[in-house]
């Protein structure tokens, strides 16, 4: 069943791409508010935090080990 479903789903995807690329579904409308939403700031991620914070640490090494 679930196999049956992934397929329909690919076929619906590609018929989907299939419509934008021919011009026979405009998305420009969708495709603007995606832009509206893309640039709303999130909360702060864990990981990007933690990835910061392994910069900054790489930044104040040579600091510390001319100094």
């Amino acid at each position: 069943m679930a196999h049956s479903e992934i397929s329909l789903l690919r076929e619906y995807r590609t018929r989907l791409i299939a419509d934008v690329v021919t011009g026979k579904l405009d998305v420009r409308e969708a495709a603007l508010r995606l832009q509206d939403e893309a640039e709303e700031p999130g909360p702060p991620d864990a990981l990007t935090d933690a990835a910061d914070a392994a910069t900054d640490d790489l930044d104040a090494a040579p600091e510390e080990a001319g100094g």
